[in-house]
């Protein structure tokens, strides 16, 4: 086998395929679409994480009115009544048109033989506020 007597800047580069390239730029694409996805699923992530504790701070503010106020507080003495007031969730946070519902059923107890005649009230809760607690409507009731 002859040897080319040429010098090695003389010799004509033999032709590329771009392989290389091809595989670098299918690389590249791939991470994008792993990068966005997981972007996207962080995103989600917080804000589901601010839908909750805004929830949780709703809940706090409701158990709050209860355990000052007792359970019956507003309610009539029997039939239903509905009483809209503000929510407080902190000393700049507040929520308006927080709605107290409440039924008052009369109910007979009898214990041992002993009957005796009494009022259960139903109380509910609800408060519509999409920016913080997301869409739709909390309700919390017993």
């Amino acid at each position: 086998m002859a040897r080319s007597t040429k010098p090695s800047a003389c010799r004509r580069p033999r032709s590329q395929r771009g392989d290389a390239l091809i595989e670098a730029m299918v690389a590249i694409v791939l991470l994008g679409v792993i990068g966005l996805g997981q972007v996207y699923a962080v995103g989600r992530a917080m804000v589901a994480q601010k839908y909750q504790k805004g929830q949780s701070l709703a809940v706090q503010g409701i158990r709050a009115d209860l355990q000052g106020n007792g359970v019956a507080n507003g309610c009539p003495a029997s039939g239903n009544a509905t009483v809209t007031s503000v929510l407080s969730l902190g000393t700049d946070l507040q929520l308006q048109g927080l709605q107290k519902t409440c039924t008052v059923t009369p109910v007979t107890l009898t214990v041992n033989g002993v009957a005796k005649a009494t009022s259960l009230p139903i109380v509910q809760y609800a408060v519509e506020a999409d920016t913080l607690l997301g869409p739709g409507t909390l309700t919390v009731g017993n």
